[in-house]
C-alpha cells in the first residue's frame, strides 16, 4: 500500500513539473515573436524608433537606446556581419565609425575596403530586405 502511495506523488509530482514546463515554454514563444529594444529588451509596441544596422530592421523604444546601439553594436547583437564578404564572421576588435555608427569586419582587407568607400557598401545592403 505505500508503494502505491509514494508511486502516486512522483506521477502526481512529474505531472505538475510537467505543465509548469509547458507554461513556460508558450511564454517563451510569446516573449520571441514580440519586438523587443535590443537595449533593454523591453517590448516595442506601437510608436517606436526604427534603424536599419546593415541588413536587419531594428525597433528601440527611445533615441537613446539608438544612440547607444550606433555606439557598440557588438553589445547587443549576438552575430556580427562583415558587410564586404557579407559574412557573420565579423571580428569585435576589428572596427570603424562611419556617420556615428560602429561596423566590424572580419579581416583588415574588408576593414579597408569599406573604408575606401563606405557608402557603396550602405547602399548596397539598404536595397536588401
Amino acid at each position: 500500500m505505500k508503494l502505491y502511495f509514494i508511486l502516486s506523488v512522483f506521477i502526481l509530482a512529474a505531472a505538475f513539473t510537467k505543465a509548469e514546463n509547458s507554461i513556460s515554454s508558450v511564454s517563451m514563444m510569446y516573449s520571441d515573436t514580440a519586438s523587443v529594444c535590443p537595449v533593454t529588451g523591453d517590448p516595442v509596441a506601437g510608436e517606436h524608433i526604427a534603424f536599419r544596422y546593415i541588413d536587419k530592421e531594428l525597433k528601440f523604444c527611445n533615441d537613446g537606446c539608438v544612440m547607444a546601439y550606433k555606439k557598440e553594436p557588438a553589445k547587443y547583437s549576438e552575430h556580427l556581419k562583415c558587410m564586404p564578404c557579407n559574412d557573420d564572421d565579423a571580428n569585435r576588435e576589428l572596427n570603424t565609425t562611419h556617420n556615428g555608427v560602429k561596423y566590424y569586419f572580419c579581416g583588415k582587407g574588408c576593414k579597408g575596403k569599406f573604408e575606401k568607400d563606405p557608402e557603396s557598401y550602405l547602399e548596397q545592403f539598404s536595397k536588401q530586405n
